[in-house]
């Protein structure tokens, strides 16, 4: 038989992180003893640590901390043979990393080793990658630099966004950590990652919210959806329609050629439930839009 293990979880990400977790863990066997949270750096600050110890099941200690310091001794009691971080934005101390006998895991929302870092779904996007993904590694004291244990990923297209991606991205998620459990039990160490192809995703700058319409449409549609609104990140980018300041939320990319006779930045056709705005090599359409504050 497997051995059973003892799990703790480290997220601020998501409620429905624990329950989905110990109901998987249980499924291979294993027990979701601890979760520990918290409301993040000050620069990053968000209240969804309060829905993960609602949802968390009675069952399972659950510790809140803005000390990562002192989590190691906070954790020993639980005598945890993993710990398994889904998202979190504070560093992790070395101590909490060697604490446990198995290791220490993390689950990565992007391709390693590329997109390092909180932006990874943003700059597959910016970069028009064509797949966004995940990555499961062992934790070292540098940021997501790890072996990789698994990974997978999810191809899109050009009508695709975070949102409509991102039910069967999280749909990901139970086969990659299944395939990873089964490494950490036989102790493998994991792939180490080609530093020749790493890169950083960071959090985008001010700059990168406002449009430029001569611009390639194209472009102008892959900066729009790499403003995913997810995790306390902005939703859409701000530009100019009929010279009254606009946030653009989704596009579409049609068929068109530039028009030397047409600025960017001018409505070429409009509707009730759509904008065709001409950019630097043809038109793109804009399907949510909101004026701005």
């Amino acid at each position: 038989m497997t051995e059973s293990l003892r799990v703790v979880v480290i997220t601020d990400a998501d409620a429905q992180i624990p329950p989905a977790f110990d109901q998987l863990m249980r499924a291979h066997g294993h027990r979701l003893v601890g979760v520990v949270t918290g409301p993040g750096p000050k620069s990053r600050r968000t209240t969804t640590y309060l829905d993960i110890v609602r949802a968390t099941p009675p069952n399972i200690d659950v510790i809140v901390t803005t000390h990562p310091e002192r989590l190691a001794r906070m954790l020993e009691p639980l005598k945890p043979d993993v710990i398994w971080v889904l998202g979190f934005l504070r560093v992790l101390p070395q101590d909490v990393l060697d604490l446990p006998r198995l290791g220490t895991i993390n689950t990565h929302g992007g391709i390693l080793p590329r997109y390092r870092g909180p932006n990874p779904v943003g700059w597959a996007f910016r970069d028009d990658q064509g797949k966004i993904g995940w990555t499961t590694h062992r934790m070292t004291a540098g940021i997501d630099e790890g072996p990789i244990l698994a990974a997978a990923a999810l191809p899109y297209d050009d009508d695709d966004d975070f949102e409509s991606l991102a039910p069967r991205w999280i749909g990901l998620v139970p086969g990659l950590v299944s395939e990873t459990l089964a490494r950490v039990i036989e102790r493998d160490p994991g792939e180490p990652q080609d530093e020749a192809r790493a890169g950083y995703a960071p959090i985008f700058e001010d700059a990168w919210r406002e449009i430029d319409w001569s611009q390639p449409a194209r472009s102008i549609h892959n900066q729009v959806r790499s403003w995913t609104g997810s995790r306390g990140m902005a939703s859409g980018v701000f530009g100019a329609i009929d010279g009254t300041r606009t946030l653009i939320v989704k596009t579409h990319l049609v068929a068109g050629d530039s028009s030397k006779d047409v600025p960017p930045g001018t409505v070429i056709d409009r509707s009730e439930d759509r904008l065709t705005i001409q950019c630097g090599d043809g038109p793109l359409e804009i399907l949510k839009w909101e004026a701005a504050d």
